[in-house]
């Protein structure tokens, strides 16, 4: 059973080696590879996806620091602020 548990974190979590060498270490190391794996299956099964969890993780990892809202607003606000500043005229 043991056996069977870590080649299944290998094969899932992607745990090659242990960062630490304490018990506290390996556990915590362990659960957090597993948080992370339940709730991107969990984002995965409420999103209905086609595609595998390999790919979805990816494509999560891929746009993780990206958000395409907050980065329309800026490029409409730059967009509004170059038509206002050309409509004013220059100052100087």
């Amino acid at each position: 059973g043991i056996e069977l548990f870590f080649k299944w974190i290998k094969q899932h979590l992607k745990i090659k080696s242990f960062l630490g060498r304490s018990e506290n270490a390996v556990r915590i190391q362990i659960l957090t590879a597993l948080i992370t794996y339940l709730l991107v299956a969990l984002l995965h099964h409420s999103r209905q996806a086609t595609n595998s969890l390999w790919d979805f993780l990816c494509l999560i990892s891929a746009t993780l620091f990206q958000r395409p809202d907050a980065e329309a607003a800026a490029v409409r606000r730059r967009r509004e602020w170059q038509t206002h500043a050309k409509n004013q005229g220059c100052l100087f």
